[in-house]
């Protein structure tokens, strides 16, 4: 425990001691803690973006990770680092070698295994103040239930346009990524609003992604505007993403935004 100024700064076991002696949950502990001044030292850099009631809110929020690959894995490293409070990590998915390029849960290690397991494996390494639960079945309405957020990490586009519609039965916004070679693309879709997957070709045969590759650094990208959006819905900051598709092409370095709204003008 140390002290900056007049905050308290808290180390993971000062917490995790809480937890134990108090029975109160691990998140709990964190809220309690972040309402009385005192703040988890891990999140110390945090502190000149994002306020101590910043800090809480992001640890009782709750988002529904779909896709626990390329985009996925990056994305919940954001996530878990940041302090979201829960997560909830989908994927029937297990990992096979192609997916080392550009996956940042494959390893040697983890080949064969389930990526929602090993997206919650990591999560545990990273911050033991969160929760992330793995699910290793297909997404389904209920999984989003009491989700702020989801994050629409597919590959591909078989399955966007249903998941954009469960997350608008469940009133809650859906940001996607997409990658194909050095190409990335980024939107933010509220109930009721275009989104990413509608203009994302559904036809047989193999993906974009997979006639294009998908570079690490493309696929990083995408991630992190991803989850960076993700903590701005959670914050309440104001989406530059509703209702737009942000691309770019990383070979001329370009970037540029289009209104998702001009689909049929």
């Amino acid at each position: 425990m140390t002290r900056s100024d007049t905050q308290i700064q808290l180390t993971d076991s000062v917490i995790l001691d809480r937890a134990r002696a108090s029975g109160r949950t691990i998140r709990q502990e964190v809220l309690l803690a972040l309402e009385h001044g005192e703040m988890p030292l891990r999140y110390q850099r945090n502190g000149q973006c994002l306020s101590p009631s910043d800090q809480a809110t992001l640890a009782r929020a709750h988002v529904v990770l779909v896709g626990c690959g390329g985009l996925g894995g990056h994305v919940l490293e954001s996530l878990v680092r940041s302090g979201v409070g829960r997560i909830t990590a989908i994927d029937p998915d297990v990992f096979e070698p192609s997916n080392a390029n550009r996956q940042l849960l494959a390893t040697t290690r983890t080949m064969g295994r389930s990526k929602a397991q090993a997206a919650q494996a990591r999560a545990g390494e990273i911050n033991p103040l969160v929760e992330v639960l793995a699910v290793t079945e297909e997404v389904t309405l209920d999984r989003l239930h009491g989700a702020q957020a989801v994050a629409d990490c597919l590959g591909g586009a078989l399955h966007r346009c249903a998941l954009q519609t469960m997350a608008a039965q469940a009133e809650i916004p859906l940001v996607s990524g997409a990658v194909s070679g050095w190409n990335v693309l980024v939107g933010s879709t509220w109930p009721g609003e275009p989104g990413l997957g509608e203009f994302m070709s559904n036809g047989a045969g193999p993906s974009v992604e997979q006639l294009q590759g998908n570079p690490c650094s493309t696929v990083a990208l995408a991630a992190s505007l991803q989850a960076t959006e993700l903590i701005h819905i959670l914050l309440g900051i104001p989406s530059a993403l509703r209702g737009n598709l942000l691309m770019a092409d990383l070979l001329e370095m370009r970037f540029s935004t289009v209104s998702l709204h001009t689909r049929d003008s």
